[in-house]
């Protein structure tokens, strides 16, 4: 069953994905060379002892979304089922969920970002995409920490905006009022359908 899970066919690796495991061939798998140069772009000194857990979640989704944004959109991926001793880029393989791919993401910033791992990234030559978003980054003048607490507020605003139209959809979806009245909003899209059913040609009893 390997080989179709639920029906969806297999996952063929592509060189922007981001692949979970050991070995060289991992470790050198361009996606992975990608990932680590890029996490490399935002390695920061105060990265471990000053940056909230917020922010550096922040930071993790930003890495993310560049991965997703490439031409085949990268994806993190990690070997499905009980293959992992498979060499190789040799599947199956299985998206990572959202949740584990900002884990992955905020340990790589972690390495990256402790001083007894100097050599992250080296030898990695980082390629075109990452090198625009470290010139970007040098040349915006912010600091790492002002930068993550910028999208940390960003992300915050987002979730607060979700959450307060769910909440506008559930009160619309309210629709009875107390005295079994149906509310304006109800009533307003019963007009609006007879209204289209007419513009429509057809009968209102329809």
């Amino acid at each position: 069953h390997h080989h179709m899970i639920n029906n969806r066919p297999p996952i063929v690796v592509t060189d922007n994905d981001v692949l979970s495991g050991r070995g060289v061939n991992i470790a050198h798998h361009p996606g992975n060379e990608r990932f680590r140069t890029l996490v490399t772009t935002r390695a920061d000194e105060s990265y471990c002892s000053t940056y909230s857990a917020s922010e550096k979640r922040a930071v993790a989704e930003e890495i993310i979304r560049h991965i997703q944004s490439l031409d085949p959109p990268g994806r993190f991926l990690k070997r499905d089922g009980r293959g992992q001793v498979s060499r190789g880029l040799n599947g199956p393989w299985e998206e990572l969920s959202e949740r584990e791919c900002v884990k992955k993401t905020c340990q790589a910033l972690r390495d990256c970002n402790r001083t007894d791992r100097q050599g992250y990234a080296m030898g990695v030559a980082p390629p075109p995409d990452v090198v625009v978003v470290a010139e970007t980054r040098a040349a915006s003048g912010v600091s790492g920490k002002q930068h993550a607490a910028s999208l940390a507020a960003a992300a915050a605003a987002d979730a607060a905006a979700a959450a307060s139209a769910t909440l506008k959809r559930t009160r619309e979806q309210i629709s009875v009022s107390h005295n079994g009245r149906l509310s304006p909003s109800v009533e307003n899209a019963a007009e609006w359908l007879k209204k289209q059913r007419r513009e429509d040609g057809q009968p209102e009893g329809v």
